[in-house]
């Protein structure tokens, strides 16, 4: 759906696919969304340039991208699609990505966990248990956590779920939203926008 969900990209979408079979494009690995300058790679982006990059968003909740039951599970191909999917969503509708957009986990169940999936991403990793939910970022070490999650699935309960966990009391624990692989759902967790701000601009399919 580090700080759907890691500056600006000139490059034009196309299929991630696409780019993941051309060698000439393997630079696309090093694309992290952890990356501390922000959920974009270090290239000038022209929309960027024109109509400025919006402040940082300001939240008291991680984003972390649910791969729980993702028929997918090797992070570094999801986190790619999802990236050149929401900056076409950012980009058709006339907007920038804030500052920082970025996922800041994965989330997998512990049952199908397969630590190569990981390879690449340099991103927290965090397991769904019988228990609970573990910090397994570093190998062989499963530490617990005191977590207030919310996971939607749609955009009606992405609201609900940003409107709860936004006044529910995180505790010493920490707050989560954790969202699927989908580029709207991201779109509106990265922007605060609402899918009627996201729509395609007259003349913008395929910016």
């Amino acid at each position: 759906m580090a700080s759907l969900l890691c500056h600006a990209c000139a490059v034009a979408w196309t299929p991630p696919s696409l780019h993941m079979l051309n060698p000439q494009l393997r630079t696309l690995q090093t694309i992290r969304m952890a990356d501390s300058s922000g959920w974009r790679p270090k290239t000038v982006d022209p929309l960027g340039k024109a109509w400025g990059v919006p402040a940082q968003k300001q939240r008291d909740y991680a984003l972390w991208l649910d791969l729980r039951t993702a028929e997918n599970t090797f992070a570094q191909m999801v986190v790619i699609k999802l990236f050149y999917d929401v900056r076409r969503t950012i980009d058709e509708a006339g907007r920038s990505l804030p500052r920082g957009a970025a996922v800041e986990g994965l989330l997998f169940d512990e049952a199908r966990y397969e630590r190569a999936d990981t390879i690449g991403q340099d991103v927290p990793i965090y397991l769904e248990t019988p228990t609970g939910f573990v910090n397994a970022t570093v190998k062989d070490v499963m530490e617990p956590l005191d977590t207030v999650l919310r996971a939607p699935t749609t955009v009606d309960t992405l609201e609900s779920a940003t409107a709860d966990l936004s006044t529910a009391d995180g505790g010493s624990g920490t707050k989560v939203l954790v969202l699927p692989a989908d580029s709207m759902l991201w779109s509106m967790a990265l922007t605060g926008l609402q899918p009627s701000e996201l729509q395609c601009l007259e003349g913008n399919q395929g910016a």
